[in-house]
């Protein structure tokens, strides 16, 4: 018994040292991946930046929010911020909230539809009180992206406000708020 043991425990030494040696170089790839996109959302070219955005929402490494916030503030291409919104979200960063709040004032109903999906990602209560904010908003698209956020989130504090958006004028809007409530699952919507 001694000697099996001898023989397995140096093999799995090796095993567990080569997965040891494996991770680290994984690691070290993923950072040079990381510092390569980075760079990449400095690039003259807006596709190439919002390709860069795209990847590092991917990677979904929450240290990367500050950044990625910096940049979307000095954003101006379209294709660019949607997806560092995009980003954003994917990486779920509570810091980005601030900013991304300032992104439901934009003009642009599509950054507003986006962000309220990227809020709705990121949770938590800040992030809820934004989305009811969004409730209100004139478009269509961001009140039922934001209802939907809602529910998807699931709390049930958000009830009284779904419940009056199932009043709302817009036939989407009120289907998203029904589904909402029944994604939260509460006996207050039922009553």
């Amino acid at each position: 018994m001694c000697k099996e043991t001898n023989r397995i425990i140096p093999s799995n030494l090796i095993t567990i040292t080569q997965r040891k040696n494996n991770m680290v170089q994984q690691l070290n790839n993923t950072q040079i991946a990381i510092n390569t996109l980075l760079n990449k959302l400095n690039d003259s070219l807006p596709q190439i930046r919002a390709k860069a955005a795209e990847a590092l929402g991917k990677i979904g490494n929450s240290s990367l929010a500050d950044t990625l916030v910096s940049h979307l503030i000095g954003e101006n291409d379209l294709n660019v911020r949607l997806n560092l919104i995009r980003a954003l979200g994917e990486i779920g960063n509570e810091s980005a909230i601030p900013c991304l709040a300032s992104c439901l004032s934009d003009t642009n109903p599509d950054i507003r539809i986006i962000t309220a999906e990227s809020l709705g990602k990121i949770g938590g209560e800040k992030a809820i009180s934004y989305l009811i904010q969004s409730l209100q908003d004139t478009e269509v698209k961001v009140r039922v992206t934001a209802t939907i956020a809602l529910g998807e989130i699931g709390l049930e504090d958000v009830i009284p406000d779904l419940v009056n958006v199932c009043y709302d004028e817009d036939d989407s809007v009120r289907f998203s708020a029904v589904d909402a409530l029944g994604k939260i699952g509460s006996r207050y919507a039922v009553n």
